[in-house]
């Protein structure tokens, strides 16, 4: 008889969740979603504040907003230099694991596709061979360390980003950038390993 009341136990469904139970799941997972949110408004936050730090009055035309630990910048901006910028210093702050970079380059007045066309050529010319200089600088001064340095050049704003072993290889990363003929503005984004 016992063996019959476990089989029937066993085969019956499982209770209808009381009311109290419904609203301790419904509290459980509004909560989860607050967490969830919270964690994004202190990524958005933290991604801001950056921005403001590198960016500076380039940052307002910037929108941020965080889906998880993936970032999404929205806006226009006055160079390309600045839309890349605000990319790099979103990658570089702690939490983020993706960047979404929407934000645009206002239009230049003047000057038709094709001139634009071969300014833009010539800029990303200019720009790469800032960053070949700046890369060639940072081994002759740095040796194999220069190879955790990630070098970004646009309209002559230099980001570094990567990791270091030292706090004075980071300090000597950017003294050397910003020694180099062409770079503008240098924005220091190395972590140093803990």
């Amino acid at each position: 008889m016992t063996s019959l009341l476990l089989v029937l136990a066993l085969a019956a469904p499982p209770p209808t969740p009381g009311p109290l139970q419904r609203v301790g799941e419904a509290l459980d997972s509004a909560a989860s979603k607050v967490g969830q949110t919270l964690e994004e408004a202190l990524l958005e936050a933290k991604v801001k504040v950056a921005l403001l730090e590198h960016l500076k009055k380039e940052a307002l035309k910037v929108e941020v907003e965080a889906s998880g630990t993936t970032v999404t910048l929205e806006g226009v901006v006055s160079s390309r230099g600045y839309q890349s910028l605000a990319e790099e210093v979103a990658r570089s702050v702690s939490g983020v694991t993706k960047v979404e970079n929407r934000v645009r380059v206002a239009e230049a007045p003047g000057g038709g596709p094709v001139s634009r066309a071969a300014r833009m050529v010539e800029q990303e010319t200019a720009d790469a061979l800032l960053e070949a200089k700046i890369k060639a600088k940072l081994l002759e001064v740095m040796g194999v360390a220069a190879f955790q340095v990630e070098v970004e050049a646009a309209e002559g704003v230099v980001s570094l980003s990567g990791t270091v072993k030292e706090k004075e290889q980071k300090t000597l990363a950017e003294k050397t950038a910003k020694a180099v003929p062409g770079a503008v503005e240098v924005h220091n984004l190395l972590r140093v390993a803990n």
